[in-house]
């Protein structure tokens, strides 16, 4: 269980509706409608009920709160304790996947080959939990998609460049001559979960603008090679955010050529307000 999450049903508690807990918490409203749904599947119980446009915690929930909160926040305690006592000769950052394959040799360039005594530490999750180490001191740099209206004053950001996702499925797919979204329509997919932003919003966003049924989300996965393993192997159609996650798996799979081109989505660099800048967006200039 994320413990972030406990953090988001507090906020839709004290809040009354999933808008107003997102710009509580300084994440997109669906990140809290994906962490009610990740508590959600571990109680028999519903943990909210609506009442009208607002959404009432019931007695389950205002228990699970309070007996998870205060183990959440002394977790979450934990990285300011370490980060006082950081190595300046390490540079710690939170990359989504993509971010990692395509950033990842221009912070060792930029870091490691100047000083051979600096160490570079990579760390790979969703932008969520990214930005939420970035605040608590786990990270001195993060490099993720920007939640939709995250801003928080003691976070600087920029934007390195955008992304085109495509999707993907394995050769000789029964829909792998497709030419619409329509043409996928019941098609069951893959992705890489749980995520703020990224691919699948970009998928359900081109859905959704053209009044078409969401996708359905057959498999979750916890990294990009074990969904491409899964592409390769079945009939699930997965999007990714660019062709270097292909990997292997760059000969058993194609890019569906369709007529409609999924949302560009940006990647962003984002520092600490508070303290002196190891990073900044010239290392990437014209190279990303």
């Amino acid at each position: 269980m994320y413990l972030r999450y406990l953090h988001y049903l507090q906020a839709v508690i004290d809040q009354g509706s999933f808008a107003r807990a997102a710009l509580a918490c300084g994440v997109s409203q669906p990140a809290i409608s994906q962490g009610m749904k990740a508590l959600q599947v571990q109680f028999d119980a519903p943990l909210l009920v609506r009442d009208g446009r607002r959404y009432v915690p019931t007695d389950l929930a205002r228990r699970v709160v309070a007996e998870g909160a205060p183990l959440a926040q002394r977790i979450d305690a934990l990285p300011l304790t370490r980060a006082g006592a950081a190595n300046r000769k390490v540079l710690r950052v939170g990359l989504t996947a993509s971010a990692a394959l395509v950033c990842g040799p221009l912070l060792y360039e930029a870091w490691c080959l100047p000083q051979s005594q600096r160490s570079l530490e990579m760390t790979t999750a969703d932008e969520g939990s990214l930005l939420t180490g970035l605040l608590h001191g786990s990270f001195d740099a993060v490099i993720a998609p920007r939640p939709r209206q995250f801003a928080h004053p003691d976070v600087v950001q920029w934007r390195l460049y955008e992304l085109q996702p495509q999707i993907y499925a394995r050769r000789r797919h029964p829909l792998a001559q497709a030419r619409s979204l329509a043409d996928l329509q019941g098609a069951a997919w893959g992705c890489v979960g749980p995520s703020v932003s990224g691919p699948v919003d970009v998928l359900t966003e081109a859905h959704r603008v053209r009044r078409m049924p969401v996708p359905r989300m057959a498999v979750r996965c916890p990294d990009f090679a074990s969904l491409l393993n899964l592409v390769v192997g079945s009939d699930l159609l997965a999007v990714l955010p660019h062709p270097a996650l292909l990997g292997a798996a760059a000969e058993q799979v194609v890019p569906l050529q369709l007529a409609e081109a999924l949302p560009l989505y940006g990647m962003w660099l984002f520092e600490r307000k508070a303290r002196k800048p190891r990073l900044g967006p010239e290392v990437f200039a014209g190279r990303v």
